[in-house]
């Protein structure tokens, strides 16, 4: 080795060694002085604590004896009813490998001291509302000599204490003014101020022989009433944003279908299933417009809006006002007379539910009947009775009825006939069928929701699609549901207009469904469970308080209809969906979307396991 080369090592490595002494005095430079109590007890921690690849020593220098002594390996030192005998410093020292596996130490001094003089103060502490009753107790021992001259005084702004002479109650006085009262005279010391203002906060002072007990009194302002700052109309919808409305609602519309998709088929695995996306959004949009604060946030999310999204109500009428003719969409507020709505919402569901009030009266028979042929009217007596009581207490009832009807553009044959559906079960059901020996669809298989699909047009801009699984097993249906999402079905919908209509044999089951869908359920099941306990609709009822009103009872009744004419359906809708090719049979369970190509989302969902 050459002479420079040796002399370079040698000057690298003692100025190693010196940068080492110097960073390990410069640790030592920094230990912290702690001061502790005498009698409590003391944690102190190491550098890298909670790095289980380290090492750790702890040593105790105590200043009394001058003496060093080690006392501990873990990370963190702890010892209780700290003593003088305990002063002194405290080192840990952590030994660790950098990242080129060379040992590195670190270390963390604590100067400790202890003190003796500290003079620890209690006193209780009473929080009432400005205008309540304030109870100050003082309960001397037993031992002590009472006598109430002087007893109770109070902290004056100057610090000195201001003497109180409590009054006795008068029995017959329920409840007397403002004053200081005795609260118990023949029991103990204790007292109350009675109708407190904020100028009665301080600290209190009760006195008897032997002892003092101090009392903090904190009177606090009465709480905003409930619906303060929560009353104004829903905000208007900006011009920028109301052109992009559709499109965000037929999204969130999609999204909330298969989101209540998803949940009823976890709670009903085998049954048949139908509902109304568009109904049950409806009814809950309605409500959102009276909604407030947390319960609005709740409900955005629970429908897959946005957050604060202003053009909601806007974008649900242009969807009532774009799918006229095929569906017909209907909102109605039924309330008690004891109930004063906001005028705001009743003219804003007005503007955008077309939604009249009207009252109801204290016969609950005639209520019922006046609700249920509302719904037979707007239903087309497909739905004729929706309720089977109205509560005497309710106080109110919000509407939402649709109606569908969707024509075959391509006709079915005259002769159908029956033929057999197999179940989940295996079994074999013999039922009614819809029969085209030349019918023109389009088919395609997705891959994606591992499915055959076809699409029936319909009248007015509507299509269904029947999502056929691969077999007629359980696992074969719930394999096409876990795979049906808003953004598998936006999709399918958008690719299954690009396909080829061709020419096949088609058969579909007749049919006549009428469903009640468990909404109490659902409705918890989507996160809006705080609707049913304590719901901010300071937007619907501006006043009140104490008895805020809260969700009591949901209900959701579709019935669908397959015929040779078309599709009608109402509040809820069934699809079918075919699996061979270039024949279309879909006589085995199969999953239902009616799809608006006007709105772009699913006026109706369902699942047919048995017609």
């Amino acid at each position: 080795m050459k002479l420079e080369e040796k002399r370079r090592m040698s000057h690298s490595g003692m100025l190693a060694h010196i940068s080492l002494l110097f960073l390990m005095k410069f640790a030592f430079a920094l230990s912290t002085d702690v001061i502790v109590p005498e009698g409590c007890g003391l944690i102190l921690n190491c550098v890298d604590a909670n790095n289980d690849m380290a090492t750790f020593k702890w040593t105790f220098r105590s200043r009394a004896s001058v003496s060093e002594s080690q006392v501990g390996t873990k990370p963190a030192f702890e010892k209780q009813n700290i003593q003088i005998s305990d002063e002194g410093e405290y080192e840990c020292v952590t030994e660790n490998k950098d990242i080129d596996n060379r040992r590195v130490r670190m270390s963390r001094a604590y100067n400790v001291s202890v003190d003796t003089k500290i003079n620890i103060k209690a006193w209780g502490v009473i929080t009432v509302t400005e205008g309540k009753v304030a109870n100050l107790p003082c309960s001397p021992p037993l031992s002590a000599t009472l006598t109430k001259k002087d007893v109770w005084a109070r902290d004056t702004k100057e610090r000195a204490l201001e003497p109180l002479q409590p009054l006795t109650q008068d029995k017959n006085d329920d409840e007397p003014s403002h004053g200081v009262y005795w609260a118990r005279p023949n029991e103990d010391l204790s007292i109350n101020i009675f109708d407190t203002k904020m100028q009665d906060s301080g600290m209190y002072h009760c006195q008897f022989e032997g002892g003092k007990y101090m009392v903090e009194l904190i009177v606090e302002a009465p709480p905003l009433p409930r619906c303060f700052g929560h009353t104004g109309a829903w905000e208007q919808c900006e011009d920028d944003k109301s052109r992009t409305a559709a499109a965000v609602m037929s999204e969130s519309l999609t999204d909330f279908a298969t989101k209540l998709y998803s949940h009823l088929r976890r709670a009903i695995p085998k049954e048949n299933i139908l509902y109304s996306p568009v109904s049950i959004a409806g009814v809950l949009s309605h409500l959102l417009l009276g909604a407030r604060n947390e319960t609005r946030t709740l409900m955005e999310d629970a429908l897959c809006l946005p957050r604060g999204f202003s053009c909601s109500h806007k974008a649900m009428k242009v969807l009532r006002e774009e799918t006229q003719g095929s569906l017909d969409m209907a909102s109605h507020i039924f309330y008690s007379a004891e109930q004063n709505l906001s005028e705001a919402f009743i003219n804003q569901s007005m503007e955008f539910y077309e939604a009249a009030p009207t009252t109801l009266s204290d016969d609950v028979e005639k209520n019922l009947d006046m609700i249920n042929s509302w719904v037979a009217q707007k239903t087309r007596n497909k739905i004729p009775k929706l309720l089977d009581s109205v509560d005497p207490l309710d106080q109110l009832i919000l509407i939402n009825a649709v109606y569908f009807v969707g024509k075959w553009k391509l006709k079915f044959d005259g002769n159908s006939r029956p033929a057999s559906f197999t179940t989940l079960d295996g079994d074999m059901v013999t039922v009614p069928t819809l029969y085209g020996a030349k019918y023109k669809l389009s088919m395609q298989f997705f891959s994606s929701l591992n499915a055959q699909v076809a699409a029936f047009p319909l009248t007015g801009k509507n299509r269904l699609f029947i999502l056929l699984p691969l077999t007629t097993s359980l696992k074969a249906l719930q394999a096409v549901e876990e795979r049906l999402t808003d953004t598998e079905l936006t999709k399918m919908a958008k690719d299954m207009s690009k396909v080829t209509p061709l020419t096949a044999e088609v058969t579909l089951p007749k049919l006549k469904l009428d469903i009640e869908t468990d909404m109490n359920r659902l409705i918890g099941d989507i996160g809006l469970g705080g609707l049913s306990t304590d719901p901010n609709l300071c937007g619907l009822f501006p006043e009140q308080a104490d008895l805020p009103v809260a969700l009591s009872d949901a209900h959701h009744r579709a019935s669908l209809t397959l015929s040779e004419i078309g599709v009608e359906a109402a509040a809820a809708t069934s699809l079918s969906f075919a699996r061979s090719f270039p024949s279309f049979s879909a006589m085995q369970p199969f999953i239902l979307v009616l799809w608006s190509d006007q709105a772009n989302c699913p006026l109706f969902m369902g699942r047919v396991t048995r017609p």
